[in-house]
């Protein structure tokens, strides 16, 4: 979350949003009815699909921009290019940059747009319900039984989470240990002889359609052809909407919570595999 102050001239301004992760903070924050246009990938919630947009990334519509006449574009620092941030800026147009990497800076983010759009109240309503949500799961999950997670961003290459990346804080959120949760990237890029080495107990990874039967089927199918990794034998292999996930704005507890639920059924199932290897069998011979 960038500290560059913003100062308009207006209570009520209008608003520009360039990535969707901002539109659904802008949003969350009272500012829908300020926001006049987004950027093509920005789909949440409903009322953005009657917006008019301006492109995304790499191809956003200076023109279209500056001839709406913004109060204030809203820019994701680490997605949009610097390259048309920094011509929007040299054509006088003020910008508001968001780096949100993790709960806090949710919470900061959402205050700070109220403040800039006059929503100060909705804003610190909406803040406040999400740190009390936030402090339920991890009051529910975070001491448990630690489970270790393999989170896929992506396949090829093969990229996960590391620290610093607000998914390896809902990791830890629900009791989880994300195993490469000791890597300074947000985002590395990792090989396989790595992965099979940290062994994790459970691989989740992310889909437009969920946590479903076939998205299920489709790691499996995937991961199968490393037969010794834990999560493989034990099937243990989930999916997560990939915008609830991705997206760093309240909609990640959404996404939390159902890992928090996978996680939970992971320790049930090994809980009660445990009970039972330490039973002595009822029908056992008796060696008197």
């Amino acid at each position: 979350m960038s500290d560059r102050s913003v100062c308009l001239n207006t209570r009520s301004p209008k608003i520009i949003s360039l990535s969707p992760g901002s539109t659904e903070l802008l949003f969350a924050a009272g500012a829908g009815d300020r926001v006049i246009a987004v950027d093509q990938h920005s789909d949440f919630p409903e009322a953005v699909k009657k917006l008019p947009n301006v492109g995304g990334y790499p191809n956003v519509n200076v023109e279209a921009i500056v001839a709406m006449k913004p109060d204030l574009v809203v820019v994701w620092t680490a997605g949009n290019s610097q390259k048309v941030i920094r011509q929007l800026e040299s054509l006088g147009l003020s910008t508001f940059h968001i780096d949100v990497v993790d709960f806090a800076g949710i919470e900061k983010a959402i205050r700070r747009l109220g403040q800039v759009a006059g929503t100060e109240k909705e804003a610190d309503r909406v803040v406040d319900d999400f740190s009390t949500r936030l402090k339920a799961l991890k009051n529910n999950y975070g001491q448990r039984k630690p489970v270790s997670v393999f989170f896929e961003i992506w396949r090829a290459p093969l990229m996960t989470v590391g620290n610093g990346q607000v998914i390896d804080d809902v990791i830890s959120l629900c009791g989880g240990q994300n195993i490469y949760g000791d890597v300074s990237e947000r985002i590395p890029k990792i090989g396989i002889e790595s992965l099979i080495s940290r062994d994790p107990q459970v691989i989740i990874g992310s889909d437009p359609r969920g946590d479903t039967p076939e998205t299920r089927k489709d790691l499996m199918d995937y991961w199968s052809q490393w037969e010794n990794l834990q999560a493989v034998q034990g099937h243990q292999l989930f999916s997560v909407p990939s915008d609830v996930i991705a997206r760093p704005t309240p909609r990640i507890l959404d996404g939390a919570e159902m890992i928090c639920h996978q996680l939970q059924a992971v320790r049930s199932e090994t809980s009660h595999s445990e009970y039972m290897a330490s039973q002595t069998p009822l029908h056992q011979e008796s060696s008197f």
